[in-house]
């Protein structure tokens, strides 16, 4: 797979894991400036990774060895988000 493809898969799961626990909780304990951060900035980062992926970004982008941070930031936040749903 290629690395920019992989970074913006990792990223996409960060802001989906991100909004889904601030979902959570807005649903669970009501609406707070935490929660409503995270909504919105785990669907930005899903936007912005899913708009990436659509090939319609004009610059090239290479993140690197950076990408393998990516990736292992995507795991953590897959198994925190099941970690706080399960808890």
């Amino acid at each position: 797979m290629q690395r920019p493809t992989l970074y913006h898969l990792s990223m996409g799961t960060v802001g989906l894991s991100l909004g889904l626990v601030g979902s959570r909780t807005i649903l669970i304990e009501g609406t707070t400036l935490g929660a409503g951060l995270m909504v919105l900035g785990g669907g930005g980062i899903l936007l912005s990774s899913l708009f990436a992926l659509s090939g319609q970004s004009s610059s090239e982008f290479e993140p690197g060895n950076f990408v393998w941070i990516a990736v292992v930031a995507a795991i953590f936040s897959v198994l925190g988000m099941t970690l706080t749903f399960f808890q």
